[in-house]
């Protein structure tokens, strides 16, 4: 954990499928495209659990989901125990930092969201190392080192399969 910052989990397998969601939007035109990030909160750590892909409005350099979109998407977990940890969204070219309309415009703007900037609208997968990695503090989001990325968001395992290998 850092400055009292949540420690963040997601699966291989779920930051894997962010990546091809987000590449979805890039399919049929160069779109950037939008997952949010929902699941558990367990003391100072985070564990995301499921995606949700909002309706948002999509085009080369913009993503907007309006009140209803950011509505219809709480309403899908209303009676759950599921949170809003953050987001992943995709940009068109290798800049990963937040732009002025993300800084303002992100649907998780509360302390220690976290927002991960995806570059090339995600046709080269997730990698978090080349990502941009932000988290909410004090009321605005805040880039975080490459080096410091791991003290933010781990990756585990989505499925380990221990049984020996047959020589």
């Amino acid at each position: 954990m850092t400055n009292g910052l949540t420690k963040i989990y997601i699966s291989d397998a779920l930051l894997e499928e962010t990546g091809h969601l987000l590449a979805s939007f890039a399919e049929a035109k160069s779109s950037e495209g939008i997952v949010y990030w929902f699941g558990f909160e367990a003391g100072r750590r985070s564990v995301i659990t499921t995606l949700i892909v909002p309706n948002a409005d999509t085009s080369w350099g913009c993503i907007t989901t309006s009140a209803k979109a950011n509505a219809d998407v709480l309403r899908r977990v209303v009676g759950t125990p599921l949170v809003l940890i953050g987001q992943a969204h995709s940009h068109p070219r290798h800049r990963v930092r937040h732009s002025d309309v993300d800084d303002r415009e992100t649907f998780a703007r509360f302390q220690g969201a976290v927002s991960v900037v995806v570059p090339y609208f995600a046709r080269k997968g997730v990698n978090l190392r080349r990502c941009g990695v932000h988290r909410f503090v004090d009321g605005r989001y805040q880039l975080i080192s490459p080096k410091k990325v791991g003290d933010h968001v781990h990756i585990i395992s989505g499925a380990i399969d221990l049984r020996p290998t047959e020589p």
